[in-house]
């Protein structure tokens, strides 16, 4: 059976991990989305083949305490193997300057603590290029259900970023989306989820075949390819 991991996930339940386990899913990303998480996806990456990774989500900007940042530099201080995620900005959600200011802070902790982190970005492209130009890097950003257009691919491969697509590749009407995947290096490419919000783990398999018919790749070699990508991320990060 080919070995697939899941780049992006929520906390997923005992009975979502065996079916996915069934199809093949050997690792799994667990991201936080708020503080009132990030002990749940601790306990949960605890659990041999599953990572986790905590942040604060653009969604929940208002949520946070005064003490927010100090409480997540010491989660990943505690916790050596922690990544940082779910970051990022989102135009269609109140409150896009605290979203900017939080994003901000997020990778300047991702680069202190040298953790990769996990980027959700809609309709946003612009801010977050001049944004991520403008920082200290940390080692990988996984562009999670990467929507940007192919031409910000090659210098977004420059910042370290690995491209993780989802069930959205399978839609033939999604040309830029298809076009990205066709163009980002074989190498930074990675497939998820998104559970429980957008699919389940399972769907992972057909995700990497819809993948490698876009690329003309066989199916068992970018099954490898891709798998052996999520555990480089999970080694250090930067190609």
């Amino acid at each position: 059976m080919m070995k697939y991991a899941d780049a992006h996930s929520h906390i997923l339940s005992d009975a979502e991990i065996t079916r996915a386990a069934a199809c093949g899913v050997g690792h799994f990303i667990v991201n936080a989305t708020r503080p009132a998480d990030w002990g749940a996806v601790v306990e949960t990456a605890a659990r041999e083949n599953i990572s986790g990774a905590i942040g604060v989500h653009p969604w929940y900007v208002s949520e946070v305490s005064d003490a927010w940042d100090s409480e997540l530099i010491n989660t990943l201080v505690a916790h050596p193997d922690l990544m940082v995620g779910e970051i990022g900005l989102d135009k269609n959600h109140p409150n896009i300057e605290l979203q900017e200011s939080l994003f901000r802070r997020q990778l300047q902790i991702a680069h202190d603590v040298h953790r990769a982190a996990h980027i959700h970005c809609v309709g946003a492209w612009g801010k977050m290029l001049d944004i991520l130009r403008g920082c200290e890097l940390p080692p990988a950003i996984v562009l999670h259900a990467f929507s940007g257009s192919a031409e910000l691919v090659p210098e977004l491969v420059k910042m370290g970023a690995y491209f993780s697509f989802g069930t959205a590749v399978a839609d033939e009407r999604r040309t830029r989306l298809r076009s990205a995947v066709a163009t980002a290096p074989v190498a930074r490419i990675l497939v998820e989820s998104d559970a429980p919000d957008a699919a389940m783990p399972d769907t992972i398999p057909a995700t990497v075949a819809k993948i490698a018919q876009i690329r003309g790749v066989d199916t068992a070699q970018m099954a490898d390819i891709i798998y052996n990508n999520t555990m480089g991320l999970l080694n250090g990060g930067k190609i």
